[in-house]
């Protein structure tokens, strides 16, 4: 992936990584809330 970025421009890249940077935000965050939800059921 790092690779194509120097292939285009500085916006595009910018742009998607800015993009990624907030889907693996949501996938992290989505992935706490499921563990803190199980840890809860699990230690009930």
């Amino acid at each position: 992936m790092m690779r194509y970025g120097f292939g285009y421009g500085g916006e595009m890249a910018g742009g998607a990584g800015i993009f990624m940077s907030l889907v693996w935000l949501m996938l992290v965050i989505d992935l706490i809330l499921v563990g803190v939800w199980l840890w809860k059921q699990i230690n009930k």
